[in-house]
């Protein structure tokens, strides 16, 4: 069984956010990595900018994604893809975050949620949450959707909830296997994705198939 979205996106549109629908995970995948290689994670720079690229990728892919849902989600698609843009969008100020960290050893968030800086505003903290929690938010809302509207294989939206969860019991608290564990997944339900975007830009309908075990 297949979705009908013809018109939706058009070849050049399929083609951008297939692209960035394959590459976002792999960045982020590369920028754990690097992460690994320097200080740890959320601790580097060469990871933070590796990170940054992938939060400008995911935010692109989500968009492309939403749009494909929305003609079976008109209400709750627009809302979820804008939470999903916002919390990528709060990612990039977390990368280079990471790279404040690893070149003047500080971190700005802690530092002032714990008042070791007395001298900057409180304020500071809304600009990294509770954006930040969006992203596996989104990730989690995300997997849910495309499974109740049978846009994708059930395992491809399971993969996309257990990145979602892992996300989050990860990065905030440094765990290094957890964090390349949801990385791994977020690839595995991301790229066929986008793959099945590219390989299907001229002829829009089928751009997601929808599981027959769905």
């Amino acid at each position: 069984m297949s979705i009908d979205v013809s018109g939706i996106l058009s070849p050049a549109a399929s083609r951008v956010f297939g692209l960035a629908t394959v590459a976002g995970p792999l960045l982020l995948l590369g920028s754990t990595i690097a992460f690994l290689t320097e200080n740890g994670i959320n601790d580097g720079v060469v990871g933070g900018m590796i990170g940054i690229w992938s939060t400008f990728a995911l935010a692109i892919a989500f968009v492309g994604i939403y749009r494909m849902v929305e003609p079976r989600a008109p209400r709750i698609g627009p809302i979820f893809g804008a939470i999903a843009v916002i919390g990528f969008t709060a990612g990039a100020l977390f990368n280079l975050q990471a790279m404040y960290l690893a070149v003047y050893g500080k971190d700005l968030l802690a530092d002032v949620m714990e008042g070791a800086l007395p001298d900057v505003s409180a304020v500071t903290f809304f600009a990294f949450l509770p954006w930040g929690w969006l992203v596996p938010v989104s990730l989690v809302a995300t997997g849910i959707l495309l499974w109740r509207t049978r846009m994708v294989s059930t395992w491809s939206a399971a993969l996309l909830v257990l990145g979602g969860v892992l996300f989050i019991a990860s990065r905030p608290a440094r765990i290094e296997s957890l964090a390349v564990a949801c990385d791994i997944a977020l690839v595995l339900a991301l790229v066929p994705i986008g793959w099945s975007m590219l390989a299907r830009r001229r002829t829009v309908a089928d751009v997601l198939p929808a599981a027959s075990d769905a």
